[in-house]
């Protein structure tokens, strides 16, 4: 599944009378397949999926494929000029769409192949004829490496496109009938990974996914290395330090201490698994008392990868013993309530995002950040045009949100100094009485329970 947005992106310009070069690039997991698959339809297309190979035999591959598919009499011997200008010249006059997929492999061996292509379109090729898409799944080497190589020919670019997951909000609009709740627990695990989002269904909950996901992962052929990038050659040194990022082992020092791996190449590690997307730093937001946060963290940033290194990756013997629903029951179904609420924060700041591009408040605001506070009170902070903040602390496990949880973000206000007028507390499950009363006559205060968190 992906988000029809980008699908019209690319459907606009290959609708131009002109011929085109665009770039589609992100994650598999986020649809990327399927995406490349509908704007292939109902269009004379050729798709070739690029091969860690000599630039020599990579042109046999492509003049094997291109045979293949369109049945067209092709020369091997030829090169790729002859052999692209013979598919998109032949007598259907119909606009072609060429498909390169894992570009960089193509581009790394003949790094002058993108201004082989912007010639081609721009010099020898009609008008309206063609349109080349360009397609990567490595999003730091198409960030990167593939800016560099493309160079000055990046004016000749018609539209680049980074395929994205689905935010919270789009998760709700595009499941509208499950119940809020369910809807915090499942994008808690899969996040906007919507390669999941085909086994949902309307009446789908946490645990019917999990199952079916568990499912999965039960086969033999499963890949334990499933989430780490491609291109690495030391999965042990890498599943390790997730491992215990994972268990909460998340400052250099102590995953140094934890793994025996060299600080300058853990750096390294870390840095490579940043680059992709798996973990990041974790950044406060700059309010108050600076030295009242925690600093030097990391934490996973793909939510189906740390759900698989808490809870799969230390028992998959136990896994395949004892099925999805047993597993679940012996090593998910105690820890799970507890996941979702580490969570939850991300999803009450969506919440005030929505609010915010949706003109419902009454203030203007200049940033919404995560706050790092040592004593976990608070959770994150909004700070308004002028630099006025509200703290915002957020429970979804808990029956109730207790009194003594607001004492404890006031306190935590006052010893980092924070200069804050108001303090916003979020529950799943409401709050309970003392707080209740608090929230009524106390200015400041706003409770903003489950029920009331609509993002549509």
């Amino acid at each position: 599944m992906y988000r029809k947005q980008d699908l019209k992106f690319l459907q606009d310009i290959f609708d131009r009378s002109s011929n085109d070069i665009a770039i589609l690039y992100g994650k598999r997991d986020n649809g990327l397949d399927g995406l490349v698959t509908d704007l292939c339809k109902d269009k004379e297309s050729l798709y070739y999926v690029a091969s860690e190979v000599s630039d020599k035999l990579q042109k046999e591959l492509f003049a094997g494929e291109l045979h293949e598919q369109t049945r067209s009499p092709i020369f091997p011997e030829d090169d790729y000029e002859k052999l692209i200008d013979s598919y998109i010249n032949n007598v259907s006059g119909k606009k072609k769409l060429i498909v390169f997929d894992d570009f960089q492999h193509l581009i790394n061996t003949n790094p002058t192949f993108i201004n082989f292509l912007s010639n081609l379109l721009f010099e020898k090729i009609a008008p309206g004829n063609a349109m080349f898409l360009l397609v990567c799944d490595d999003v730091n080497w198409t960030e990167r490496d593939m800016v560099r190589l493309i160079g000055r020919k990046s004016s000749e670019i018609s539209g680049v496109l980074k395929l994205g997951g689905y935010t919270p909000t789009q998760f709700r609009e595009e499941f509208p009938d499950i119940p809020l709740r369910e809807i915090i627990g499942i994008y808690s695990v899969i996040g906007g990974k919507s390669s999941f989002y085909d086994l949902i269904g309307s009446k789908t909950t946490l645990h019917d996914l999990l199952i079916d996901i568990l499912a999965i992962w039960t086969e033999p052929q499963s890949d334990r290395n499933m989430f780490l990038p491609r291109q690495v050659r030391e999965p042990l040194l890498y599943n390790t330090i997730l491992a215990c990022i994972a268990k909460g082992i998340n400052k250099l020092g102590d995953i140094h201490e934890a793994t025996g791996v060299d600080r300058a190449k853990l750096s390294v590690y870390i840095k490579t698994l940043i680059d992709n997307d798996l973990i990041a730093k974790a950044v406060s937001a700059k309010v108050g008392n600076d030295a009242n946060t925690k600093k030097g963290m990391y934490i996973f940033k793909d939510r189906l990868a740390l759900f698989y290194y808490r809870f799969v990756f230390p028992n998959v013997s136990s896994l395949r013993l004892l099925g999805p629903d047993r597993f679940y029951k012996k090593f998910v179904e105690r820890g799970i309530n507890a996941f979702i609420d580490e969570y939850y924060p991300a999803f009450c700041m969506e919440q005030i995002r929505w609010l915010r591009d949706n003109g419902r408040l009454n203030f203007k605001v200049a940033q919404i950040e995560e706050y790092y506070d040592k004593s976990g009170a608070i959770d994150f902070v909004i700070v308004a045009v002028g630099g006025s903040v509200i703290a915002c602390s957020c429970t979804y496990q808990a029956p109730h949100m207790s009194f003594k949880q607001y004492e404890d973000v006031k306190t935590a206000v006052r010893r980092n100094r924070i200069p804050c007028d108001n303090i916003w507390l979020f529950s799943a499950g409401g709050f309970d009485q003392k707080l209740t009363m608090t929230g009524t006559v106390t200015p400041g205060v706003n409770l903003i329970e489950g029920t009331e968190q609509r993002l549509r």
